[in-house]
């Protein structure tokens, strides 16, 4: 089962069980671990999570809004980035990217009438034989025919292909995280058709790079 976590946001309920007799505090038994994002998002503490046991970390969700990753990246709350517990030290866990996504709000305030929306998804794989689902979105100032949508979705497909392929996954979900690939997009996109808006709405790590 998944489990989705946000760091040390507590809720005032406690846990408690029955020994013998006796009311034992779940939190009492868990011990306090300190998770830190990868070094090519940012070396950054992303706060505390609680476990029983460190083996049961492992492949823990941790979700976090880019600015609680961040600070010296551009403010943008609407954009939540997914980490994966790999690895316990001690009393540290160290994480991979999993994957990210924009507020469909965001993206829903740039959706109006007599423009067009044009989504394409596909998997990818980096240099190093990372596996990922990328999702792209696009909305144009006007509305656009079948045929050029078609265009600028093989467009997309294509140049996300590509730029997994020429990257490593670090540097590839770094790109994607920052808006160098979106912007990249963009460029490509207006030589087709006007843009309003250009976004990797959406990605998942299937597999992380193989040694």
């Amino acid at each position: 089962m998944k489990q989705l976590i946000e760091v040390k946001l507590l809720s005032s309920k406690k846990s408690t069980r029955k020994i013998r007799g006796k009311v034992v505090d779940k939190w009492k038994e868990k011990s306090w671990y300190q998770v830190m994002s990868p070094g090519y998002i940012v070396e950054k503490s992303l706060g505390e999570t609680p476990a029983s046991d460190p083996e049961l970390l492992h492949g823990r969700i941790i979700e976090m809004a880019k600015l609680g990753v961040a600070d010296d990246m551009f403010y943008d709350i609407n954009l939540k980035i997914r980490f994966r517990i790999t690895a316990v030290e001690g009393n540290v866990c160290r994480t991979e990217f999993a994957g990210h996504e924009i507020a469909k709000e965001q993206i829903r305030s740039q959706i109006r009438r007599n423009r067009s929306k044009i989504e394409s998804i596909q998997n990818v794989a980096t240099k190093d034989r990372a596996r990922l689902r990328v999702s792209t979105i696009v909305v144009t100032p006007m509305r656009c025919g079948t045929s050029t949508q078609k265009i600028v979705r093989k467009t997309i497909g294509d140049l996300i292909r590509t730029k997994a392929r020429e990257q490593v996954f670090t540097d590839f979900a770094k790109n994607m995280v920052n808006g160098a690939i979106a912007g990249e997009v963009q460029e490509a996109v207006n030589k087709i058709f006007p843009v309003v808006l250009v976004d990797i709405r959406k990605s998942k790590v299937i597999t992380l790079p193989t040694a």
